[in-house]
């Protein structure tokens, strides 16, 4: 009997601890699944097939926070797809990035994502029709919250330059913007001094250059965004450079038009339409070596150009007075800078044949430019009536002057004419003849 009832209190006793362990297996399990995902978020884009909606550029990289920490990280490939990802109940913040590929850009991992995680354009690539947004999303037991993206373009769309008239000695033409945001820091932007350089092809016509591939750029980051024409001869390069109080926002389209004279500068008009993007505005420029000069109904929004390169001087040349062998004919301030405007010491005739046309004339002043320029002194030009009409009036204090002689200058209409300096006031010849002298004018600019 004692025999029986030690096995049946073994018995007992075994049962117990089974008992125990179950028990405590049923509350682990029970926790377990507490902390497992107990809600859903559905994530979709929009699109639509009207064209003055807003498409989604694919595909769109999908970061989910909690607080700082990136919970998952998904991508939407096409519009056809909906994301459905588990969570547990709580607050979420999502972010999408539409458009960055990871050819592109460098794109942050799921342990690597942060709120202010960067979005950078790699080395050598051009940005694509990048788009972002952010949401904040409440989730609660057992539900499902339905989150559809309506994604914001971060970009602006240069579609078309074309530059008319460039000289034909003309090596390369490029036009350059700036500063331009660089990269994106969650969904804002980041790096301020980016600048892009588009090059421009020569056309069948050795005149016209132009771009009209397709180039997305982030917008300025500056309210003024300066856009620089780049012309580059053997001589060197100039550039013309102007500034706009008209602001470019992320959905501008951007076409940009110009025509450049030798005599007079360049012409440049810079329009940005809405293309079903934006509200329709268009921004005009006329510009040359005196400055920047608003035309139209922009005249009120954009401002001159301040110089930005110079020559440091003890004192600023005298009007009279001579820089580097150069006649100085007039002295103007812009902004702290000295605008000094400089007849060469160097003069030439014999350029063209007698009855020679205005095309054909310009033609060779063009190439015998280089032989009337001082070394050291760019951007150097045909004059136009104004400055003709200094000359003549300083004509007995400037040496190497032939007043009998006719001197070649533009008009106000850019066209090519000549006066004798010894006229009492300038006239405007047009029968070109190989007596003709080019004595060509520049400006430099200085800072003491």
């Amino acid at each position: 009997m004692n025999r029986i009832n030690g096995k049946l209190l073994l018995l007992i006793a075994a049962c117990a601890l089974l008992s125990c362990e179950q028990s405590e297996l049923t509350q682990v399990t029970t926790e377990i699944v507490q902390k497992e995902a107990n809600s859903v978020l559905q994530v979709r884009t929009r699109t639509s097939t009207t064209a003055d909606e807003l498409n989604v550029s694919y595909p769109v990289n999908v970061y989910v926070f909690s607080g700082t920490k990136c919970v998952s990280l998904q991508t939407i490939a096409d519009e056809t797809q909906t994301l459905n990802i588990s969570l547990t109940e709580g607050s979420y913040d999502v972010y999408a990035i539409g458009g960055a590929t990871s050819e592109n850009y460098v794109l942050p991992s799921e342990t690597e994502a942060t709120p202010a995680m960067s979005v950078t354009l790699r080395e050598g690539k051009s940005h694509t029709d990048l788009m972002a947004t952010k949401s904040h999303v409440q989730l609660v037991d057992g539900g499902t919250n339905v989150l559809t993206l309506s994604m914001e373009r971060k970009v602006m769309r240069l579609q078309r330059v074309v530059l008319q008239s460039i000289p034909s000695a003309a090596t390369a033409v490029s036009v350059t913007l700036s500063p331009l945001w660089q990269n994106l820091e969650g969904v804002t932007y980041k790096d301020d001094s980016g600048t892009e350089t588009i090059a421009l092809e020569k056309q069948e016509d050795g005149r016209t250059w132009s771009f009209t591939g397709l180039r997305y750029l982030l917008p300025p980051s500056a309210n003024s965004a300066t856009i620089t024409v780049n012309i580059v001869k053997p001589t060197g390069t100039t550039s013309y450079t102007y500034n706009t109080s008209e602001q470019f926002v992320a959905g501008d389209v951007i076409n940009i038009e110009g025509k450049y004279t030798e005599a007079i500068g360049v012409t440049l008009t810079g329009t940005i339409i809405g293309a079903k993007w934006n509200e329709e505005k268009t921004i005009s420029f006329d510009f040359n070596e005196q400055g920047t000069q608003p035309s139209g109904d922009n005249a009120e929004k954009n401002t001159p150009s301040t110089p930005t390169d110079y020559v440091l001087v003890d004192n600023i040349p005298a009007v009279g007075s001579t820089y580097q062998g150069c006649y100085v004919l007039s002295v103007s301030e812009n902004e702290g800078i000295s605008e000094v405007l400089l007849l060469s010491s160097k003069q030439k005739a014999t350029i063209y044949e007698d009855k020679a046309d205005e095309a054909t004339a310009l033609s060779a002043i063009e190439a015998a430019m280089p032989d009337c320029a001082v070394s050291g002194i760019e951007g150097w030009r045909l004059m136009n009536g104004e400055e003709i009409e200094l000359v003549r009036k300083n004509r007995s204090k400037i040496s190497n002057l032939n007043t009998d002689a006719k001197y070649l200058y533009v008009n106000s209409d850019g066209k090519l004419r000549i006066s004798k300096l010894s006229a009492t006031q300038v006239t405007e010849g047009f029968s070109f003849a190989s007596t003709d002298i080019l004595r060509p004018v520049a400006i430099v600019n200085m800072k003491k």
